[in-house]
């Protein structure tokens, strides 16, 4: 059931973002941050696309049996922002992760493959033509799946993260066409979690950087 209510959750954010699209169509197709300030519009849209890293601190907190050495992954993601004048904004993304852990207990070790879909819904501030950003809010993990292979089956060692988490970064403009961003993840539940027959607690965070290219 949970699932079905994830799913639904990215059904409606998608629709959201296709019906703002559909009203704003013309906005995509101008860089309103170089107009002056009395031609500019009130409410615009922004779309852009990245690529980068992801780092996700993970360690056990309710047993020292099993050891967990975390590696950095790749990401990539979707953007989507209603912007308000030229300081204020509201952004949605998309993100997949992909990275891997390595978990080891005295009697076996094995690399963990992650998955991670995210959808954020982040208040951004905007300074200096939008060459500075800084962003906050709320982030809806869709699906957070770990695995990993032992004796040729199949394990499960279950999600990374909660369903809930919070994010705060900064984005830095190159250009009219370019951002670095950074961001921190901070997940606002414990998982559970299990590996080699041992079943334990985890607590994690994730750092983030990368590139966004505006369209």
């Amino acid at each position: 059931m949970k699932s079905v209510f994830r799913y639904m959750a990215v059904v409606a954010m998608l629709i959201v973002g296709i019906v703002l699209c559909t009203t704003d169509a013309k906005a995509q197709s101008v860089d309103y941050r170089y107009y002056p300030e009395h031609e500019a519009p009130k409410i615009r849209m922004e779309w852009g696309a990245g690529v980068g890293v992801a780092y996700t601190g993970i360690r056990s907190i309710s047993t020292q049996d099993v050891k967990l050495k975390p590696r950095i992954g790749f990401a990539g993601h979707f953007d989507m922002a209603v912007c308000f004048g030229r300081h204020f904004a509201i952004e949605t993304e998309i993100n997949y992760e992909g990275g891997s852990i390595k978990a080891a207990t005295e009697r076996d070790n094995h690399k963990v493959r992650t998955t991670t879909i995210d959808i954020p819904l982040l208040l951004s501030l905007r300074f200096a033509n939008s060459r500075i950003r800084i962003n906050a809010g709320p982030l809806f993990t869709v699906m957070s799946k770990a695995e990993y292979t032992a004796n040729g089956d199949k394990m499960f060692f279950g999600p990374v993260y909660p369903t809930w988490n919070i994010a705060a970064g900064v984005g830095i403009g190159l250009g009219r066409h370019f951002i670095i961003e950074a961001r921190y993840i901070h997940a606002l539940k414990d998982g559970l979690n299990q590996f080699d027959g041992v079943e334990f607690n985890t607590r994690t965070y994730r750092v983030t950087a990368g590139v966004t290219v505006l369209f």
